[in-house]
Order: structure tokens, then sequence, then C-alpha cells
């Protein structure tokens, strides 16, 4: 027994290629110049970036937002603690002081000193320093954030 194979050409489309459709990209402020000014060629909101996206949808302009405040957090308890007891401690004391001092409440975690030490590893502010195997002091920046937080969290 023969097997034919078939005589027809596949074609890709990758080969067929069309030109692309270049989509002007403005700003915010172009973008409501031109709608005031009532020009037919206005790009729409799918042009604009996604905060004017959100904007035109609404009907209102987009809100500025304020700076952050500290928020009541395990790492923010663990800048008091370290503050309050001026000595390296590790994660699970920390959690333990914070909780004995009313500054954190668990949760339903089971381990709230792995989401600790994994916070004060990963801190985009550099607040912590691991001054040896599994102990935490505070550094400059930390030490900084000690009354902000300390307001936030009312404690005194």
């Amino acid at each position: 027994m023969t097997t034919k194979k078939s005589s027809k050409k596949q074609t890709s489309k990758s080969t067929e290629q069309r030109p692309a459709k270049r989509k002007k990209i403005v700003s915010l402020a172009e973008y409501e110049a031109s709608r005031k000014a009532g020009e037919t060629s206005a790009p729409t909101a799918a042009h604009v970036g996604a905060s004017a996206k959100k904007s035109a949808k609404a009907g209102k302009p987009a809100k500025e937002r304020k700076p952050a405040a500290p928020r009541k957090s395990l790492a923010n308890a663990a800048i008091l603690v370290l503050s309050m007891v001026k000595e390296p401690m590790s994660a699970k004391a920390i959690v333990e002081k914070a909780t004995a001092d009313g500054l954190y409440e668990p949760g339903d975690g089971k381990t709230p000193e792995a989401t600790l030490y994994s916070a004060m590893l990963r801190d985009k502010k550099a607040r912590f320093h691991k001054a040896d195997r599994g102990v935490w002091t505070l550094t400059d920046a930390g030490k900084a954030d000690v009354d902000a937080i300390r307001q936030v969290l009312a404690v005194k």
C-alpha cells in the first residue's frame, strides 16, 4: 500500500504582512486640549494612557494621590519594637513582643514570624538590617520612621 501526499501548498500567514497601523500616543493634556478645540481627528480614550481611560469613563478628572502615611502593619510594629528594645532581635521575638504590647493582632496565619522575616528582607525603604543570622536591627531610615509610625499606631 502506498500513501499519497497531498499536493496542496501550505501558506503561512506570517508571509502575508499588512502595513501596521500606528496609533498616535499623546499625553493627557494634549488629549484634553484637542477635545476642547473640537478637533475631529482627536484620538479616542483608547489611545491615551490608563488614567485617562478611567477619567474619561467617569467624566471626572483623575484624583491626585496624597503621600501614603505609614499604615498599621507587622513591619511597622517591628520598627517600634526594635526602637524600644534597642538591641538585635529575631523575627519570632519581635512578633511575640509586638503581640504582647498590643501593636499587632495576629490573623489566621500560622507563621507570622516567617511573614515578618520575608517583609524585612524585601523592605523597599531599607529600614531593617540583618545583624546576624536571623537577627535584625534598625537602620537610620528605620529610626527616622519611628515618630510617624508612633502617631499612626497611637503609641507613646
